[in-house]
């Protein structure tokens, strides 16, 4: 595995914890964020793509988007609006950023999908950011077959602290409590699984679920 290493929402967040842990390994780790290129628009990816200059080891396709609706099943507060942009980065923009940086990746490249356990159990945000962290699960597994043997996998962390999404804080509390390891998930604790992914080479194709044991409930 070689060195350079590309983190889409990589300023705060799982994303800054999994560049922070990068480094340490010793990546030369471009960590992305929307003044680099804005993965709700076309033009935005382009922009990243075009900054992108050197072969690419590791693919973190970490950016996400999503909007707190409760009651989550809503449909009416789901707007077309809400509903495309959700897709927009978190199914085409990982989609688009494989697809434009075909070029530039090594022979042993690794590419990992942060998805979500709403793409298993449907319970999230919203419907759009459940369906949408589904396809990314499904789009991993084809790209395994596709692109080998460069290795994509996805991990789905469970509730994670961080201020991608506010919940109601009593939400946070109740979620510690149906946890087995009866704390609440950080961002390094995906961000190990991350590099753990990345120096297992003959993992491909998989969806590592990082949730405290929450989904045995």
């Amino acid at each position: 595995m070689g060195n350079n290493a590309i983190v889409t929402g990589g300023t705060r967040g799982i994303g800054k914890a999994t560049s922070s842990l990068l480094k340490v390994a010793g990546y030369n780790v471009l960590s992305a964020d929307t003044a680099m290129g804005d993965l709700s628009t076309n033009e935005g990816i382009d922009k990243l793509v075009e900054s992108i200059d050197f072969d690419v080891d590791v693919l973190i396709n970490n950016a996400a988007y999503t909007k707190f609706i409760s009651p989550a099943f809503s449909m009416d507060m789901l707007s077309d609006e809400i509903f495309d942009k959700v897709f927009m980065v978190n199914v085409k923009a990982p989609f688009k950023l494989v697809k434009k940086l075909s070029h530039r990746f090594t022979k042993n490249a690794c590419i990992i999908n942060i998805a979500s356990v709403a793409g298993i159990t449907g319970n999230g945000s919203n419907m759009a950011y459940c369906a949408s962290k589904a396809a990314l699960i499904n789009m991993t597994k084809f790209m395994a077959r596709q692109l080998a043997p460069i290795r994509v996998n996805s991990v789905s962390p469970g509730l994670i602290k961080t201020d991608f999404v506010k919940f109601p804080e009593h939400y946070y509390d109740d979620t510690v409590k149906k946890t087995p390891v009866a704390r609440m998930g950080q961002p390094e604790d995906v961000a190990r699984v991350v590099v753990g992914l990345i120096n297992s080479d003959y993992v491909t194709g998989e969806n590592i679920v990082v949730d405290g044991g929450r989904s045995l409930n």
